[in-house]
């Protein structure tokens, strides 16, 4: 009960689009199409997750800060997976096998496998280096952005991230 009205303090002490610290807000943008492989080497589009809200974030397994925040995403997951948020994480490593190999050594056990075999994905969507996360509304738009890592679990990131569904950024 008192973790409930801690979440809900922060839901309405802010309001919807005050992000918290690390977030670059902007209103809805629509998104160039996002495509990535599973770890079964199948296409999967961001458009696959329309209608929920989706933490899209691009990691490495030679990126420190990426491998430190993994834990908490896959922790995240966990958490928001039955209240309509999706975190999906895309390696650019070379090769999918060094994502697979990580996940089973740190036990990422919430977070399905993604790769992006371009290794472009983060330079199509404008960021210059690694941890990079978009914060995607239900209707498949850009509401916020964060480069660099966050500490996932924060209590605020989490009630900022049940507000977004299908914000217009206001």
């Amino acid at each position: 009960m008192k973790a409930f009205l801690v979440i809900a303090a922060l839901v309405f002490s802010f309001p919807a689009w005050a992000a918290p610290e690390g977030f670059e807000v902007s209103s809805p943008q629509t998104l160039p199409e996002i495509v990535f492989q599973d770890e079964n080497g199948s296409t999967v589009s961001l458009a696959d997750f329309k209608g929920k809200t989706v933490v899209l974030n691009l990691w490495a397994t030679w990126c420190a800060p990426c491998v430190t925040e993994m834990p908490d995403l896959n922790e995240l997951q966990k958490r928001l997976s039955d209240q309509g948020v999706e975190i999906v994480t895309v390696s650019m490593d070379r090769s999918i096998e060094k994502a697979r190999t990580f996940y089973k050594k740190i036990g990422i056990d919430a977070l399905p496998l993604y790769w992006d075999s371009t290794r472009s994905l983060g330079f199509d969507l404008g960021f210059n280096g690694l941890p990079a996360t978009i914060i995607v509304n239900t209707n498949g738009q850009e509401v916020a952005r964060v480069s660099g890592p966050l500490n996932w679990l924060d209590q605020e990131i989490e009630a900022f991230l049940l507000t977004v569904e299908n914000a217009d950024g206001q």
